[in-house]
């Protein structure tokens, strides 16, 4: 009796187990052995005793078991791939490029109420890429289905006729991926193209020779991934109707806004530029989402100078202030940040430009001064470098190049425990000849020591000198 009861212990143990024991993992539950696909794919699988391994990437969120799949040689362009999970399985997939024994992270989506996830990725020529469909760590197990396949066909060019004042129009990563727009210019005129994107988002500008027959065989002469201006003069033989190819960066479905504008460019858009004047003030404005992103403004250095460019603007005004050289090369950049903006450069004779950008999402006015200042130097003499106490010594600084101003003269006494002390302090006028003193009367003994500080003028620049001593015995 004790036998039998043993035996159907046994059994019932084995009934039990078993349930476990048949739910073996998937053939591609490891990267190594990932299911081969091609495009277009239509996939079936189950995250039922799916693991997850050590080396498995968690770039989504916290995660359980998981799926892998291959693809390989589909060719280079965009690619969908759309996700419905079964049951009350909640999941992402996501995209990784292998890199030699590495695996490069793309992007992701996760499920959402109805169980649906959908994303976009480019694939390179030649490249390899994985497809990871994985349970969420508190979910779970069931069903999924996905399609991976390639967007509606791309535009073609020349594209839809822009109209004169731009278009403001919207790209899907997955279902509208790229609107093509064409805009004709003539040779020796110059011309500028905007493409501005919301804040915080992106999408991308290709600008493509006239006579294109496909995007994807053609090398653009300017493109941009993240929205941007520029200005283009074409050739002799290069006028005719320009292709502008908008095209959708995100990953994940959902419509991403653009404005496109194209028009000829102005005086004040490229060189010559506006005429700038030694204190004079330029008003103008700027639409960083129009055509009117940039002012350009020309300006010369008969000597060799100071040179300071002041940019007064609303202090919610983005705008970068640069100063460049007759060739182009950037000598000071005031960018980055909002409101107003200096730059002082110190510029030899010659020709130069004061640039002001207004970055994509800004508009507004602003003010811009110049002033070129003659550059001086400052000497300081302090009486004879000795003298008695209460015995006057006078102090004079001598300012080259400057007939006007005021002039800072300090004095400091030297204590040997600790160091230089200030003692006083002059203001007095430059007079004629470029001088300005001070009379000093030392109250003790000791050491004293005097220098100059020129403040400059609108025409002149700051100097200071350096130090002068005066023993008292």
């Amino acid at each position: 009796m004790l036998h039998k009861l043993a035996i159907a212990a046994a059994a019932g143990a084995i009934l039990v187990l078993s349930p476990t024991a048949a739910a073996a993992p998937p053939p591609n539950d490891n990267r190594a052995n990932a299911t081969p696909i091609d495009v277009p794919a239509r996939v079936s699988g189950s995250t039922v005793g799916a693991t997850k391994a050590a080396d498995d990437p968690s770039f989504c969120g916290q995660t359980g078991g998981s799926l892998w799949y291959k693809l390989s040689g589909a060719g280079p362009g965009r690619l969908v791939l759309r996700l419905s999970a079964g049951g009350d399985l909640d999941a992402f997939v996501a995209v990784f490029k292998v890199v030699r024994s590495r695996v490069a992270f793309q992007t992701c989506d996760a499920t959402d109420a109805q169980g649906r996830a959908a994303l976009s990725f480019n694939v390179e020529a030649d490249s390899t890429y994985l497809i990871e469909v994985v349970r969420l760590a508190d979910s779970v197990d069931g069903p999924f289905q996905f399609h991976l396949f390639r967007p509606e066909p791309s535009s073609r060019p020349p594209g839809t006729p822009l109209p004169p004042r731009g278009v403001t129009s919207t790209v899907d990563p997955l279902v509208d991926f790229d609107d093509a727009w064409s805009f004709r210019m003539r040779p020796g005129t110059p011309y500028r193209i905007n493409l501005a994107p919301p804040r915080n988002k992106c999408v991308a500008l290709r600008i493509y020779r006239p006579g294109t027959r496909s995007f994807a065989d053609a090398e653009p002469v300017h493109s941009f991934s993240c929205g941007g201006y520029v200005t283009i003069t074409p050739g002799p033989d290069a006028g005719g109707r320009y292709a502008l190819l908008v095209t959708a960066q995100g990953t994940r479905p959902g419509l991403e806004r653009y404005h496109l504008a194209a028009g000829a460019a102005g005086p004040d858009d490229t060189a010559p530029g506006a005429p700038l004047g030694n204190r004079q003030t330029r008003r103008g404005s700027l639409n960083g989402r129009g055509l009117d992103v940039v002012d350009l403004y020309r300006f010369d250095v008969q000597t060799e100078s100071d040179v300071t460019v002041r940019l007064r603007a609303p202090g919610s005004a983005s705008f970068d202030l640069q100063v460049l050289g007759e060739t182009g090369r950037r000598l000071g950049c005031a960018c980055g940040a909002s409101g107003s903006q200096e730059l002082t450069t110190r510029l030899s004779p010659g020709h130069y430009f004061a640039v002001v950008h207004a970055r994509r999402f800004t508009r507004g006015g602003y003010a811009l001064l110049l002033l070129v200042r003659q550059i001086t130097t400052t000497k300081v003499t302090f009486g004879s470098g000795s003298a008695s106490p209460r015995q006057a010594a006078t102090i004079v600084a001598h300012v080259s190049l400057a007939t006007a101003g005021r002039v800072s003269i300090l004095v400091d006494r030297f204590d040997p425990l600790t160091g230089w002390q200030f003692a006083r302090r002059y203001r007095v006028a430059l007079r004629a000849g470029g001088t300005a003193s001070a009379t000093f009367v030392p109250p003790t003994i000791g050491r004293w020591r005097a220098r100059a500080f020129y403040f400059g003028t609108p025409t002149s620049s700051p100097s200071k000198s350096g130090f002068a001593t005066l023993v008292v015995r």
